[in-house]
């Protein structure tokens, strides 16, 4: 099978290599469409540790690093597995270590993927790795139900960010940004108000969302939030918490991941199945793998919100 191998800062090879034996517990999924996540893949492309900028990737990445949001079939199971078939249509919900889904197969654990119904189709669902993440972030606050609630940055977290807020009772949803043509993109598909972030006035919010990671933006999201602000990007520079924040007893947090339960996973299938959650509207290019390297020029210019693969057709 094929396979994309990020070599060393910004040069990848397509190789071929065997296709993944199955374990006992193992499912080996046939990939049909796999997706960018851009700061994994701006970053291994770029010569940065995604949290460290310090440090620099190990090269070469593992085949298929970094992909990971990815959709398809069931090819084959192992003789533990129980809650499975071949032939089943699955999204993957994990990040797996040492390894990555810019390939044709794949082999998961059972908790690592999610049973599609019928009416989700694959580019529905290539990305639910990150509808879990940024699910997993806004559950940390209390209640959503009539919460004014406003989101920072429009990339794919924070597109999903808006319309999950809505979805879960906000009664006033904003999302911010300071790109103008990803603000006329997000406003066209009329999921919720959006601004740009020096528009925003002296409106105030109850709970903040970052989807940016930088200590600017959260500074400018705890001077117009009152309650809680929970950071959801990996944040660079020093956030300013100041003693007004402090006497009012504003809440800041960062990302706290937790097991995604069997609860969640009905609330992710419900919320695209029946309450029309839009996440087929963030994957807004598509390519051969071979072309990887447009993807990434893609993003980096923010002319894409995400890129998406058909390893099974072209590469």
């Amino acid at each position: 099978m094929k396979a994309l191998q990020i070599t060393r800062a910004g040069q990848y090879r397509i190789i071929e290599q065997a296709i993944p034996e199955v374990k006992n517990n193992e499912i080996l999924v046939k990939i049909e469409i796999v997706s960018t996540c851009p700061r994994w893949d701006i970053n291994m492309m770029a010569g940065k540790d995604m949290f460290d900028y310090s440090r620099s990737p190990e090269y070469p990445l593992p085949p298929g690093f970094p992909g990971h949001e990815t959709a398809g079939f069931v090819h084959a199971i192992g003789s533990d597995v129980s809650g499975f078939a071949v032939g089943d249509r699955v999204a993957a919900l994990e990040h797996i270590p040492h390894t990555g889904s810019y390939m044709e197969y794949m082999c998961y654990k059972e908790h690592e993927l999610l049973r599609l119904p019928d009416q989700v189709t694959f580019e529905q669902a290539v990305s639910f790795e990150l509808v879990k993440c940024v699910m997993i972030g806004m559950s940390q606050f209390a209640d959503m139900r009539g919460k004014r609630v406003v989101i920072s940055g429009l990339g794919p977290a924070g597109i999903l960010a808006m319309q999950l807020a809505a979805i879960w009772g906000a009664s006033e949803v904003v999302g911010l940004d300071v790109n103008e043509k990803r603000i006329e993109y997000v406003r066209q598909l009329k999921i919720g108000e959006v601004q740009h972030v020096d528009k925003l006035g002296d409106r105030r919010f109850d709970y903040g969302y970052d989807c940016v990671g930088l200590a600017q933006s959260v500074n400018n999201l705890l001077r117009q939030v009152d309650e809680h602000v929970v950071i959801f990007g990996v944040l660079r520079g020093t956030v300013q918490f100041e003693e007004r924040l402090w006497l009012k007893g504003m809440r800041l947090e960062a990302y706290q991941y937790r097991p995604f339960t069997a609860r969640d996973r009905e609330l992710l299938i419900d919320a695209v199945a029946h309450k029309g959650l839009n996440t087929a509207c963030i994957q807004t290019h598509c390519l051969p793998l071979s072309q990887y390297d447009q993807a990434i020029h893609l993003l980096n210019n923010q002319e894409a919100i995400k890129v998406y693969f058909y390893p099974g057709k072209e590469w």
